[in-house]
């Protein structure tokens, strides 16, 4: 078996690692985050027994499965048997020692909803029982099971990691160890965001650039991403994911208020708090910003992308004629994705939590007139803000720097520091902010990342 090299993950395996056996250890995250390829790579240290729990297979036939490989796993004889799941955790929870790992946990409320009870019963009562690790992609569905007063397993796991997308630093590694830098490299972050997934098919497809991973993995034949939207959406929530599917539909086209969602969608406005609550806490593929106004957005770049891109399209375009309408798409996205990629990368280099979109009303000739700033980040604490712009196009700072200014003048408190930063895919030019082309960017990222895996503990 090939080994894959696992990029990002260093923190989460050294913390599985601190844990004194037996442990119940709970990994949560959106689907492609990489939970799998983590639990396996610590199941290859540690050794143990790994379970899919698949939410397609008849309950008997999963038991029957699982039991075949508990059965091979411990040396039982051929006669050994498993009729109901009791009798497959009771022969489970006799193994003493090693690693047992159960991926997309969840589903088993759905194929057989009993089991959580009886991992918890048995994980109470047993004195001698293995190390248990439980993954789930439907962050609302794991919460119930875990965190929830009264849940089956609330209080009883040692260790819950939520695993996030991989930092910027991290891909920019993996893209260099493939021969991809520079822009090509950000242009398929801006794609791809930190989804270890997308880049495990760019490492295995072959692909070099932007308009390559679009042609290969998007809307070519057999390309492995041409319903993902769908897919994810459907395996998650079920037959009424079209309607989740149309909302986020409108928030891709720049429907952020709840009014625009819903004329677009074709749902009540009243009808939104339940789509958006699986959207934003169930599933994490739409995001929630509090600035001086609510708005919405997508959180995933590449589902922003495919909605715009191939969902928009191919009900109006030929066959042969869509990778063309998905090619035409980049430019306007590739604007919108690095607005949204500085807001994500902003808390790393500043000492903020977050940076959001943000409005102000200057005044024109008498008149009122609204402006927007590409992102606002302040730390009230030390009256310290960030104003930036950003461009996906070759810019003189000091044509940027009066708008940041007169954002400042509205948006900031009198007597705080203010930092000016510019992000561009190029730069021309001096000006007193701080200066980001790509590839300074590219290298701070980096270096940041570094520094970062050089304090974890060995």
């Amino acid at each position: 078996m090939a080994v894959i090299k696992l990029y990002g993950r260093d923190k989460e395996l050294s913390l599985l690692r601190s844990l004194r056996e037996p442990f119940l250890a709970v990994i949560y995250g959106r689907r492609r985050i990489g939970k799998t390829a983590l639990v396996t790579a610590f199941l290859e240290e540690r050794g143990g027994l790994y379970f899919f729990v698949n939410p397609k297979k008849p309950p008997q036939a999963l038991l029957h499965e699982y039991g075949e490989a508990l059965r091979k796993h411990a040396g039982l004889p051929r006669y050994v048997k498993f009729d109901a799941w009791e009798d497959f955790f009771d022969v489970l929870f006799a193994l003493r020692g090693g690693v047992v790992a159960f991926d997309e946990f969840q589903w088993f409320t759905e194929v057989a909803p009993e089991v959580p009870y009886i991992l918890q019963k048995m994980w109470d009562t047993r004195r001698e029982k293995p190390s248990v690790i439980i993954t789930g992609s439907v962050v609302g569905m794991v919460k119930r099971l875990v965190a929830e007063s009264g849940a089956p397993l609330f209080g009883r796991a040692d260790l819950v990691i939520e695993l996030k997308e991989l930092e910027p630093g991290d891909v920019f590694k993996w893209l260099e160890d493939l021969g991809i830098g520079g822009e090509e490299a950000f242009k398929l972050y801006l794609l791809f965001g930190g989804v270890p997934y997308y880049y495990r098919l760019v490492e295995t497809w072959g692909v070099k650039t932007m308009e390559e991973a679009v042609e290969k993995l998007v809307v070519g034949v057999g390309a492995p991403l041409r319903h993902e939207v769908e897919n994810v959406l459907a395996e998650s929530l079920g037959r009424e994911y079209r309607t989740h599917l149309a909302i986020l539909e409108a928030v891709a086209d720049g429907a952020t208020k709840l009014e625009q969602m819903a004329a677009r969608a074709g749902v009540k406005a009243t009808s939104l708090p339940p789509y958006l609550h699986d959207l934003v806490e169930t599933l994490g593929v739409l995001a929630k910003h509090k600035a001086r106004r609510t708005y919405y957005e997508v959180k995933d770049r590449f589902f922003a992308y495919w909605l715009r891109a191939v969902h928009r399209h191919r009900d109006t375009t030929p066959e042969e004629k869509l990778g063309e309408k998905a090619l035409e798409e980049l430019p306007a996205f590739l604007q919108w994705a690095f607005e949204a990629a500085v807001r994500e990368v902003i808390p790393k280099l500043y000492p903020v939590q977050k940076a959001v979109k943000a409005l102000y009303y200057a005044r024109r000739g008498g008149a009122r007139v609204q402006r927007e700033v590409d992102a606002l980040a302040v730390n009230e604490e030390r009256k310290f803000a960030v104003v930036a712009e950003a461009k996906w196009a070759e810019v003189d700072p000091r044509e940027v720097l009066p708008r940041l200014e007169e954002a400042a003048r509205h948006l900031i408190p009198p007597g705080w520091e203010v930092k000016y930063a510019i992000f561009a895919r190029r730069i021309r030019g001096e000006a007193p902010a701080d200066l980001y082309d790509v590839e300074s960017l590219i290298r701070k990222l980096k270096r940041r990342q570094a520094r970062g895996a050089e304090d974890l503990p060995t």
